[in-house]
């Protein structure tokens, strides 16, 4: 517990400083980064056998698609990356009829999953800022997905008694889900009320909005990529952030927030 506040101590700063300080391009490097570090996360424990080039291609696709949203030019080239690894992949699993050892398909949707779904789902990150004002849109979903985890985990602790997925994610209650909620609607409320100084017009029904809707999209990531460990019997993607295992495992709920919280941005705008 003491290490992974420590890193988070060390990390939100660091983010803050690099959402408001830095031009979007830095932030969809960072974005390539971790949709890279998840895909070859994912691929390594799911099929430890697995060609290193396969792990390659996905990684590189991941990057991309998210580096290409963070430059005007080459926005409208975000979904070569993706297109180019299906058309690897196919070219793969047609030649390795040739061979005594042929790709299975199962192996092919590994790739494309991790390769091109979701960095297309992360990406949202970084599409997310495609307005006037990008910093302050590029913070709703994290803080859409880290409140509803820290509410959700708090109020599991002291409330959580029902558990609702027991097979799946042992640990998360009744209590907890609703923490969820409670904690990503309050802290979309009193990000508000602080822009709101800064001369920010403020529409609190569209964030209350997004607290929930965003908390859905959170808890259902969380427990999509733990079926797939359920799945697996993978206790961590990785080892990479002391406290909170790999990439993938603390931004797993990030894959179906940062959409959630993109598409609301576009039809309900709470920031003007």
């Amino acid at each position: 517990m003491a290490t992974r506040i420590i890193v988070a101590a060390i990390a939100i700063p660091l983010l803050l400083l690099l959402i408001f300080l830095a031009p979007l391009w830095a932030f969809a490097i960072l974005a390539g980064t971790i949709s890279a570090g998840a895909a070859l996360e994912l691929l390594g424990c799911v099929d430890s056998t697995m060609p290193r080039r396969f792990r390659v291609y996905a990684a590189i696709s991941g990057f991309l698609t998210s580096l290409f949203w963070g430059f005007e030019k080459t926005q409208a080239f975000s979904s070569l990356p993706m297109y180019l690894l299906c058309l690897i992949m196919f070219a793969e699993l047609m030649l390795s009829f040739r061979k005594q050892e042929q790709i299975s398909f199962e192996t092919l949707l590994q790739v494309l999953f991790a390769g091109a779904v979701m960095p297309l789902l992360l990406s949202w990150l970084v599409r997310i800022g495609q307005r006037e004002n990008f910093s302050v849109y590029l913070l709703l979903p994290f803080v859409a997905a880290f409140s509803s985890d820290s509410g959700g985990y708090f109020a599991g602790m002291y409330l959580g008694k029902r558990k609702v997925f027991p097979h799946l994610s042992p640990n998360k209650t009744l209590a907890g889900c609703l923490g969820g909620f409670g904690g990503a609607v309050l802290m979309m409320l009193l990000y508000g009320f602080v822009l709101s100084f800064f001369n920010f017009e403020i529409n609190y029904i569209y964030l209350i909005i997004y607290g929930l809707l965003g908390s859905l999209a959170c808890q259902l990531g969380d427990l999509a990529f733990s079926a797939i460990k359920r799945q697996y019997g993978i206790k961590d993607y990785g080892k990479l952030i002391p406290g909170h295992g790999g990439m993938l495992d603390r931004f797993d709920s990030m894959h179906f927030t940062a959409p959630m919280i993109g598409t609301l941005a576009l039809l309900l705008p709470a920031i003007a």
